[in-house]
């Protein structure tokens, strides 16, 4: 953040591929290694919008935003983890469901 402007984001992936990968010492400054101006995301969006963001800007992280504020940032593994639990939400019912019947 530089102000109320979110100027970059460093992920693993850019430490390994312009970082280490391109030779850069460990004291190289974090602009140099950083994604600039990275797609982000109000706080007030749905889930369905961050999965459909961080599909359509092929990235993995995506910086939450309330208003000009940084407030995080959601991963696809922690999307893949939610929508693996609201599967078992609704799944829980239909397995005891089974279980009782006796398939196995």
């Amino acid at each position: 953040m530089s102000g109320d402007q979110l100027r970059g984001i460093v992920t693993d992936r850019d430490i390994a591929v312009r970082g280490v990968g391109a030779g850069q010492s460990p004291d190289t400054h974090v602009r140099e290694v950083m994604t600039d101006r990275p797609v982000s995301i109000q706080g007030s969006a749905d889930i369905l919008e961050a999965f459909q963001t961080l599909k359509d800007a092929g990235i993995r992280r995506l910086p939450v935003l309330e208003d000009a504020d940084l407030a995080g940032i959601i991963t696809v593994d922690d999307l893949l983890v939610w929508l693996v639990l609201e599967f078992g939400a609704v799944m829980s019912p239909v397995a005891h469901e089974m279980a009782h019947l006796g398939f196995r």
